[in-house]
């Protein structure tokens, strides 16, 4: 649920709500090692496109790509 209200987040091109969202699922991911929840994430940094430019979107996609690396 997190990770599509983020996306809903970078489809209204609302890097807030897009990174409060996607931090939280970040969060969950890490916390329950859960591989569904990480695959999401990697789907939702396709959908930034715009938003890849904004700092915080930036670093979010980021933490995303270290989910991957564990």
């Amino acid at each position: 649920m997190l990770t599509n209200l983020a996306a809903i987040g970078a489809k209204r091109r609302d890097p807030e709500q897009a990174v409060a969202y996607g931090k939280e699922a970040v969060a969950l991911a890490r916390a329950s090692g859960s591989g569904y929840v990480a695959r999401r994430l990697r789907g939702l940094c396709d959908e930034f496109g715009s938003l890849s430019g904004d700092h915080r979107v930036g670093e979010l996609g980021a933490e995303i790509a270290m989910l991957s690396t564990q």
